[in-house]
């Protein structure tokens, strides 16, 4: 019988072989030897490493062995962003970009550029665009990978974007990459997406600059960067980061100050008596409820731009349901319901082939959407008709 430090050594040798191999059943086996009975099988496998430091869930995903991978991640729960992974990762994306594989390819999660932003896995990020990944390519007709990158807040991956030459300009109307780093708060991204070309004198749809944007939520930080490089606005009388910032809060607290109780009202109350106005059909008040509440919200609320949307959908007001849709998308790209917000303003305008691309995208994250299929079947019967006539 080998001595008991010489058979712990095989078991470790074994495992790694069993990982490599995709044998689970061997896999579990030594890992059970290894735990002794202990209950703590996670520990024993991750003291488990080659001679390089790769441990089991490394070599796992380097020869692709999902099992292996999904046993160690789901059932011992190990974690999936250890460097030892994502090198793991690297190894067999730059494999299979060698062997040919498209990397420009779509999925229901767009590009792989696009999943590696969300992920925030700047090296993987790297390769791809090392294989010339299309830095600018949309997703779901409106989301760029930089614009994907700035919602996960990856600056790792923003630079990376920026150096391959993502278009800081391109965004939803004048919904910039800019204007969303103000609405979102994102300090640390400014300099370098100033620095690519972002122009700060270029407002969003409301026509707010990103510094009215950031002075509006009080960040002085946000001001102090933007201030440097923003042309002077005319009613702001003294043109410094404090006059700014003063005015501003001046602006605020007239709008909150108003003698109309919801004005003075907290977010929740905002939200919960916007839906009890749209329930009764009283859709202009719940607009104004619904707005009040945007100005309220750190940041950019999604479902508060989807109810808002809705409302002026059944106003008949097509062009403002739009803009708050595809606001609405710009922050919760993977959401159903804001493609469906889209279609229905599109549907409005009767723009119907822009209908029927918004209802398909929600239809490819959510297939089995009944009331997404509906519409965009009307959608294509709509579109059909005005091109028969």
């Amino acid at each position: 019988m080998a001595p008991p430090l010489v058979g712990c050594k095989l078991h470790r040798h074994r495992l790694l072989q069993a990982a490599a191999h995709g044998d689970l059943r061997r896999f579990k086996r030594i890992a059970s030897a290894l735990d002794g009975g202990k209950g703590r099988i996670r520990e024993a496998v991750e003291v488990v490493v080659d001679g390089n430091g790769a441990g089991a869930l490394h070599v796992a995903a380097a020869h692709g062995r999902t099992r292996v991978c999904a046993y160690l991640v789901e059932e011992l729960q190990m974690d999936v962003n250890d460097t030892a992974v994502l090198s793991g990762i690297c190894v067999m994306v730059e494999l299979l970009l060698s062997k040919g594989a498209d990397v420009n390819s779509l999925s229901c999660g767009g590009t792989p550029l696009h999943v590696a932003a969300m992920e925030n896995h700047g090296a993987v990020m790297k390769i791809l665009l090392d294989y010339n990944a299309d830095c600018n390519k949309e997703f779901f007709i409106l989301f760029t990978p930089l614009f994907t990158a700035l919602r996960a807040r990856s600056l790792n991956c923003v630079k990376h974007l920026i150096k391959a030459g993502a278009d800081v300009m391109k965004g939803i109307h004048k919904f910039t990459p800019l204007i969303l780093a103000a609405y979102e708060g994102l300090t640390d991204f400014y300099e370098c997406l100033l620095e690519a070309g972002a122009d700060p004198n270029v407002p969003d749809d409301s026509g707010l600059l990103p510094i009215e944007i950031a002075a509006f939520q009080n960040r002085r930080k946000d001001v102090e960067i933007l201030f440097r490089v923003t042309s002077r606005i005319p009613s702001v009388h003294d043109w410094s980061v404090d006059g700014v910032l003063t005015f501003f809060k001046y602006v605020k607290s007239f709008l909150t100050d108003q003698d109309d109780p919801m004005y003075k009202m907290d977010l929740a109350d905002l939200k919960l008596e916007g839906s009890k106005a749209y329930n009764e059909k009283d859709y202009s008040t719940a607009v104004k409820l619904y707005s009040v509440a945007i100005m309220k919200a750190d940041s950019g609320d999604a479902t508060l731009l989807s109810n808002r949307s809705l409302c002026f959908i059944r106003m008949g007001e097509g062009d403002k349901a739009l803009v708050d849709a595809e606001a609405c998308r710009a922050l919760q790209p993977y959401w159903p319901k804001a493609c469906f917000r889209q279609g229905a303003a599109h549907m409005l305008l009767k723009d119907y082939e822009k209908a029927c691309d918004a209802f398909l995208d929600g239809l490819k994250l959510d297939p089995a959407n009944d009331e997404m299929e509906n519409a965009l079947r009307e959608a294509l019967n709509s579109f059909k008709i005005s091109r028969a006539t």
